[in-house]
């Protein structure tokens, strides 16, 4: 016997794919026990011969699941996650357990079907299944519960205190939790949770698509609503008028702080939860995605000692991810850094971090004048929204400060004529403003089932026309050869992904520097945008558009990501 194990595992690669065509005879060999990082373990995965599947798959099908039963999924550290084209894939720790492929075999005949086998850690297969108890027992449990009480609940007592009741059994506390730790577990940004028609839609927001995952029952999902406003110390009994709130979720050593929004809407109350996540919300300038010129340009100029460094773009495109980063490299000792938030989503260690809250008139500006009188080398401010915070902004920048802030525009020229239209006077913005950067979000394309994607000539074309102001040494810094041939990829799909083609995301930028000529131009009368538009082409700005396509070229994201979020002029089809 020790003879057939040594032969065994000697063998460089084993097709653990080809065994559940057939009997493997059992030689009471012990399970390989496989150890070490994702690294160590993608390795494996193609020594063997089959694929990595490194993260939980979010809200498995329960017809899926249930192909190997919960028993045998615990007992053999299997699990089933997905179907396609007859064939279900399976998430194995060992592979090479006689035991578990001979289950897989007896499965596969049974139901006349495939079976394609991924490796994972334990870890990840002792998450997926979870979902065997989780949202669907934590459901059954909340729905008989709710059943329960409104059965004993004499019909005199006030609706309210029933309510109170219900908020405070286990069931619909449970509920919360598996629905939290699916988000977090999933890598979801935001938990959708809203009225329709007659249930409660609970959504994933991941890597910037939501994704619906579960229905509950009217009485349950309002259930839910309260007992998420009464973790954020929200008042249950108001539904008129939205609410912010935030709470903590800790489990297994598992810290992520909860940010909370409530609104009012026709059929009931809406409430959706972003989730920061310090492990993987803090980003440094390399991961946020700044190339070339624009990398160049922002590095510069959050080294001066003052001005005004804007990040414009709309809601959710990152922007105070990216001011995180820069006062990353400006965090240190002899900086004393202050911030003006609303709200606070990331703490930063040796940062003085204060949130607004207005309903007591503790406003943005209100706040800058105070910390004006703290004696700061760096401020930032999380949005200009109003007159008096941009003046505030703009006195700071001219006294010797650092200023950092966001404003709302759809590019970054168009921060400029923006902030005029508040009443700022051009020779004080043109003598305060240090640079102008935009931003938006774009999904990566995931690196384990990358390819080449064919256009055609007409759209290849457009392309080339898209990046005629870019300039060859500029392309360079992406890696990309302009004269020579372009191609663009996709991900086809696979079990890394959920088959999606998409895993994680990364911001496309464009840099506007404010320099001597841009001055000038700032102060004229007539033809500012006109102007300020040439200019950044003679600074060989490479817009929006032209980063993205570039990043595309480089085999970053795709062609339909940047199209989505940019001018989509390049895939629509002409006459």
């Amino acid at each position: 016997m020790t003879q057939s194990v040594t032969s065994e595992s000697s063998q460089k690669k084993e097709d653990v794919q080809d065994k559940i065509t057939s009997p493997v005879k059992d030689t009471n060999t012990t399970p390989l026990v496989i150890a070490g990082d994702a690294n160590s373990l993608e390795a494996k995965a193609k020594d063997l011969g089959v694929e990595h599947l490194s993260q939980p798959v979010l809200a498995i099908d329960k017809k899926i699941l249930h192909f190997i039963s919960e028993e045998i999924a615990r007992q053999y550290k299997m699990i089933s996650f997905a179907l396609e084209d007859n064939t279900y894939k399976i998430a194995m720790a060992f592979p090479q357990d006689v035991e578990s492929l001979n289950i897989l075999r007896f499965l596969a005949q049974k139901e006349q079907v495939n079976i394609r086998i991924y490796l994972a850690s334990e870890s990840v297969i002792s998450n997926m299944a979870g979902q065997y108890v989780g949202t669907e027992r934590a459901l059954n449990d909340a729905v008989l519960s709710l059943k329960n009480t409104y059965d004993e609940t004499p019909k005199d007592k006030k609706k309210q205190d029933m309510e109170w009741g219900v908020l405070q059994d286990a069931p619909i506390a449970k509920l919360v939790q598996v629905i939290v730790k699916h988000g977090v577990d999933g890598r979801a940004s935001d938990i959708h949770i809203e009225p329709i028609d007659s249930n409660y839609r609970v959504r994933f927001r991941v890597d910037g698509m939501l994704h619906a995952s579960l229905l509950l029952p009217l009485d349950v999902g309002r259930a839910v609503v309260a007992r998420i406003k009464i973790l954020s110390n929200l008042k249950i009994d108001e539904k008129r008028k939205p609410q912010d709130g935030r709470f903590r979720f800790d489990e297994n050593n598992q810290v992520v702080d909860l940010r909370v929004s409530t609104l009012p809407v026709i059929d009931g109350e809406k409430i959706v939860l972003r989730i920061l996540d310090k492990s993987r919300g803090m980003s440094d300038l390399s991961t946020l995605g700044l190339m070339g010129r624009n990398y160049d340009v922002l590095l510069r100029k959050i080294r001066e000692p003052y001005g005004i460094i804007l990040m414009t773009g709309p809601t959710g495109s990152g922007k105070s991810t990216s001011l995180y980063a820069f006062l990353s490299i400006l965090n240190q000792e002899e900086r004393n850094i202050v911030t003006l938030e609303d709200p606070v989503e990331y703490f930063l260690d040796g940062i003085n971090q204060s949130q607004v809250k207005p309903e007591i008139g503790y406003t943005f500006a209100s706040g800058l004048r105070s910390i004006l009188r703290q004696d700061p080398n760096v401020i930032m401010v999380g949005e200009i929204r109003d007159n008096e915070t941009a003046e505030l902004a703009i006195h700071a920048a001219l006294t010797g400060h650092l200023v950092l802030s966001t404003l709302h525009t759809n590019n970054a020229l168009g921060a400029i004529p923006r902030l005029v239209d508040m009443g700022i006077e051009p020779f004080l913005l043109a003598s305060s403003l240090q640079v102008v950067a935009a931003q938006r979000l774009v999904r990566k394309i995931c690196s384990h089932c990358k390819e080449p994607e064919v256009f055609t000539a007409h759209i290849m074309e457009k392309v080339k026309k898209a990046l005629t102001t870019v300039s060859i040494e500029e392309a360079q810094k992406y890696h990309i050869d302009l004269q020579g041939e372009l191609v663009f990829f996709h991900g086809k799909g696979c079990g890394e992904c959920h088959d999606s083609g998409y895993s994680g995301r990364i911001a496309i930028h464009e840099a506007f520097e404010v320099t001597d000529r841009t001055q000038e131009i700032m102060t004229m009368k007539d033809g500012v945008e006109v102007a300020l538009a040439k200019e950044a082409v003679t600074q060989g700005m490479a817009t929006l558009k032209q980063d993205g396509l570039l990043k595309a070229l480089g085999g970053l994201t795709t062609l339909a990501e940047i199209e989505r979020v940019t001018e989509g002029t390049i895939m629509v089809d002409e006459e």
